[in-house]
């Protein structure tokens, strides 16, 4: 703090410094309060960190838990380009054989020829579309209506059909009003009366369903999305091959399934290693963390480190987390997988593997277990790292009170000494100038003495 310069204190023969040092030795209780708020502030960032860090791997065992969460699948097809598709948590693992003899296709009515599309009518007075199992739908159109401006009208009604100009380019009439069912299969029929415009229609395609032998077994629907043929199976039917059959397999993703363990061995390790530090000493400053003077997070990686051992009941080819690649460092606590021996397990026995992770009927996996333990330690009003938050954020709550009283007193003594010395200054200034008089009127002028 720089010192303030006062005239009267230096007339009177007082360093100014003495009281700006006199007043920061008073703020001392406050910087004082203010470094162990800062402490316990860090203290508070640490604990929400190690929070952060166990949502993190609690997230992680999300995809691990269950069955449903745990068994990756996915959709082989020999021929893609024929079929392909999709598999949700749940399906049954299989293969199946099927032959696309025809796909499902829209009725389509196009009309016959105009020399353009936005000059020439089309015609005026009614026109019916009929379409199947619906009611009929009876347009008005007015005189000078034009190919483009009908197409409009038709696709301004929303009644199941669209309508669009195609340009044939086959003079001297190339421009013809094609009308498509936006359903597809056998009830996507439409029937377009022209009645009096000069529109006449023809069937360019039949409304049909798509055929397909699965398993030998003949198969239709009205459109070539199957999703109720295999349970938890979203086909796409793409083109008819008659002749040529597509081996369709559901299947264990290992790729996926490995990605979900290596992810949960990652955030693990995250926990452990910010758990470790905080009592390895700091090489540079021979400082520990924060946290190193609460022993009870140590009880977090203990608890987390328990349930690794989990042997579920009943497990047959894979009994630990060990017999699978993935082992514990004793020294820091963190996890080593071997991704070559996790997926080779996988390969031999994914169910196996699957039931060291997951609840089961008989028996609770390693990641049930965890996201458990997980649970209770996160609890908002019974766990121990809620509780080591708030009684964290009480004591900061309780040192902004007091720093707030103290900053009151120190501004207080501030005060009390600035006007102590400068009463002190202006009595001292007064007893000098009354010294001087007096030195000055009783001979203290020096003048010579007769000899």
């Amino acid at each position: 703090m720089g010192i303030r310069m006062n005239p009267g204190l230096q007339a009177a023969g007082i360093d100014p410094g003495i009281v700006d040092q006199l007043v920061d030795a008073a703020k001392i209780p406050v910087e004082t309060a203010k470094k162990r708020r800062e402490k316990h502030v860090d203290e508070k960032k640490e604990y929400e960190a190690l929070g952060s860090l166990l949502g993190e791997l609690d997230g992680t065992l999300n995809g691990l838990k269950t069955k449903l969460d745990f068994y990756k699948l996915r959709l082989d097809s020999s021929h893609p380009d024929i079929i392909e598709g999709t598999v949700a948590a749940g399906a049954i693992v299989g293969n199946y054989e099927m032959e696309v003899r025809s796909i499902a296709r829209s009725d389509k009515e196009l009309a016959y020829g105009f020399p353009d599309k936005d000059n020439t009518p089309v015609g005026f007075g009614f026109m019916l579309i009929e379409r199947e199992d619906k009611e009929p739908y009876e347009m008005i159109v007015e005189p000078n209506t034009t190919l483009e401006q009908l197409a409009n009208q038709i696709n301004d009604n929303n009644i199941g059909v669209k309508a669009m100009v195609v340009n044939t380019k086959y003079k001297p009439d190339p421009y013809r009003l094609l009308v498509v069912s936006e359903d597809s299969g056998k009830e996507s029929k439409i029937i377009i009366d022209p009645d009096t415009t000069f529109l006449e229609f023809k069937e360019q395609v039949r409304g049909r369903n798509v055929d397909i032998l699965f398993e030998d077994v003949p198969i239709t629907d009205d459109d070539n999305i199957l999703d109720e043929l295999i349970s938890d199976v979203t086909l796409n039917v793409k083109k008819a091959e008659p002749g040529t059959l597509v081996q369709i397999s559901v299947v264990h993703d290992e790729d996926e399934t490995y990605t979900s363990i290596a992810n949960f061995v990652e955030s693990y390790n995250k926990v452990a290693s910010f758990i470790n530090q905080q009592f390895q000493a700091n090489p540079e400053t021979g400082a520990y963390g924060i946290l190193s003077g609460d022993s009870s997070i140590k009880m977090v990686m203990r608890q987390l480190q328990s349930t690794l051992v989990n042997i579920p009941q009943g497990a047959k080819k894979f009994r630990t987390l060990a017999d699978i690649g993935i082992t514990t460092n004793p020294k820091t606590g963190e996890l080593n997988i071997k991704e070559a021996k996790v997926r080779e397990a996988l390969s031999e026995d994914y169910d196996s593997v699957a039931k060291l992770f997951i609840r089961t009927n008989d028996s609770i996996g390693v990641a049930q277990v965890m996201a458990e333990r997980l649970k209770g330690l996160k609890n908002s009003s019974t766990g121990a790292l809620k509780s080591k938050i708030r009684g964290v954020e009480r004591i900061i709550e309780n040192q902004d009170k007091e720093i707030e009283r103290r900053q009151r007193q120190m501004e207080q003594r501030e005060v009390a000494i600035r006007r102590q010395f400068t009463a002190l200054g202006s009595t001292l200034g007064e007893l000098k100038s009354q010294g001087d008089f007096l030195s000055a009127k009783f001979g203290g002028g020096g003048g010579n003495k007769a000899k």
